[in-house]
């Protein structure tokens, strides 16, 4: 009985150093890339790029970008993740999802927080919320938008249903010496698709995956000149066939 007892506790050598590796393996990733983390965090529109007047709103966005050990970063969108505020409520207030509102003449930050790999990740943009009596206009007072971009940038969707906001910046005049402003005008605006069999997109920007290719979004409006102002952002649909 002894001896059975004695024999019942040695393990072999190549038991040890088997345990010793996963143990290793465990601590150090027995892939060679370390779990994927969420490193910083960005909104957009950025500062200065965004004017309404109260009662309007604006979609402000937030991405986070992700890192992973021997990969190249990646971005994601976590405007709904986040938590929004701004610093003078008196000014514009947003909610949950991103969207803010003017409520009186001025300008305020507009803040976008959330936990990071290394603690609390912050982000900050601005809104300026103009005197509705003269608004985000040109010296002459005509709104007349001189460009409009779509952000963000081209987008890549690999699944069929998928699903991505974009949104239409138009920038304005102020006039001579006064410089310039950008508003959402994201539900203004008309959204068109080249290849519906691709990407179709509604009237306030969501563009969906529907199958394998490429299409280009479009987005127009009529300036009060007459003149029509376009955008346009590719998308990429690399699901399966």
């Amino acid at each position: 009985m002894k001896l059975s007892s004695r024999s019942s506790a040695l393990v072999s050598p190549r038991v040890l150093l088997g345990a010793g590796l996963v143990t290793v393996l465990s601590l150090f990733g027995g892939t060679g890339c370390t779990s994927r983390s969420l490193t910083g965090l960005y909104i957009e529109p950025t500062t200065g790029l965004t004017c309404v007047v109260p009662s309007v709103a604006a979609q402000f966005k937030a991405y986070g970008t992700y890192t992973e050990g021997g990969h190249a970063t990646q971005t994601e969108d976590l405007t709904d993740s986040v938590t929004w505020y701004t610093t003078i409520p008196a000014v514009a207030a947003v909610n949950s999802s991103g969207m803010v509102t003017g409520v009186g003449v001025g300008t305020t930050p507009v803040l976008a927080n959330t936990q990071g790999e290394f603690g609390t990740l912050k982000a900050e943009s601005n809104i300026v919320v103009a005197d509705p009596t003269v608004g985000c206009t040109s010296s002459s007072g005509v709104v007349k938008p001189f460009s409009l971009s779509i952000i963000p940038g081209n987008q890549i969707l690999t699944a069929g249903g998928q699903t991505v906001r974009l949104l239409a910046i138009a920038t304005y005049n102020n006039g001579e010496n006064a410089g310039s402003r950008t508003t959402d005008i994201s539900r203004q605006v008309s959204w068109e698709s080249s290849n519906m069999q691709v990407a179709t997109v509604d009237a306030t920007g969501l563009v969906t995956a529907v199958g394998p290719g490429d299409a280009t979004i479009t987005a127009s409006s009529k300036a009060a000149d007459g003149t029509v102002v376009t955008a346009t952002q590719s998308v990429h649909f690399e699901g399966a066939q």
